[in-house]
């Protein structure tokens, strides 16, 4: 079984996104060190920033997540974005799932917050 984690974050303003692209780079060399990180896939749609990645366990990637650059960064997430979300699941393929997939799982299970309080 593969452990997946698909974040997405929504800009309040788009000068947050010179920041956002400083961490997102750290980040990205972060997790590329990281131990038990099977894949990632980055993209930019709508002004949301969305994250998805594979790893070989729930525990490495709270590894990733509890340290670092990821660690420096995610106070940051409440002053920049309006709304941010996070679904993890488990799956039988190593193969990162379509976006389609992602958004969808993110609809039907993810926790999603908007200004401060979680949505569904």
């Amino acid at each position: 079984m593969v452990f997946v984690s698909s974040t997405y974050m929504r800009l309040k303003s788009p000068l947050y996104i010179p920041l956002l692209i400083f961490y997102v780079l750290r980040a990205m060399l972060q997790i590329e060190r990281a131990s038990g990180k099977l894949n990632t896939r980055y993209r930019w749609v709508d002004g949301e920033f969305w994250t998805l990645s594979l790893w070989q366990d729930e525990a490495s990637m709270k590894t990733y997540r509890n340290q670092g650059v990821h660690r420096q960064v995610m106070p940051k997430l409440v002053e920049w974005s309006s709304e941010a979300g996070i679904v993890n699941w488990y799956q039988e393929s190593a193969k990162l799932p379509d976006w389609q997939s992602v958004e969808q799982r993110m609809q039907e299970t993810g926790k999603r917050q908007k200004f401060g309080h979680f949505v569904r």
